[in-house]
């Protein structure tokens, strides 16, 4: 049986920073509602090696976060693979970027997803404590969970070719 992970990526007090977060718990809601049980989803609070942890065991991921720096409006939705992401270089091997870390993961023989795709959605980069999103990027959550479940949709269909 083929693993499946949606990780819905973020912090809950730092407003917009959550959608990530609030992405999965919504979808979740909608997997538990549709019986569509082979789908584990989960909210994370980690990125760099944790990150990579986590996703050890899945054959595919759907990694949903935020994301500044593209100029795009807040809530908009950018549709991205992990060789897309940049690999940055930090001084401490437990801060990495996602990219150097899934190529540690696989350097070290980890069973790592073959797929990773990455829905990541534009936020203003003013991080204050907040447990609300503001509105543009709350409106963005019905458009990730059906980009979701077209994701699970395809998922299943390539396993059937």
């Amino acid at each position: 049986m083929v693993k499946t992970l949606i990780l819905g990526l973020g912090n809950p007090i730092m407003g917009d920073d959550a959608i990530g977060c609030n992405c999965a718990r919504e979808i979740e809601v909608d997997l538990k509602t549709r019986e569509i049980n082979d789908v584990e989803v989960d909210q994370f609070y980690r990125g760099g090696i944790s990150l990579m942890e986590r996703l050890i065991g899945y054959d595919r991921a759907l990694i949903i976060d935020s994301i500044t720096g593209y100029g795009k409006e807040p809530g908009t939705i950018v549709e991205l693979k992990v060789t897309d992401l940049p690999s940055l270089t930090t001084n401490s091997p437990h801060d990495s970027s996602l990219k150097n870390a899934l190529e540690f993961g696989s350097q070290l023989g980890e069973k790592l997803p073959t797929t990773i795709d990455i829905l990541a959605i534009e936020i203003n980069p003013r991080f204050e404590f907040s447990e609300r999103l503001t509105p543009l990027v709350a409106d963005c959550i019905p458009k990730i969970k059906n980009l979701a479940l077209e994701w699970i949709k395809t998922c299943s269909q390539d396993l059937s070719v």
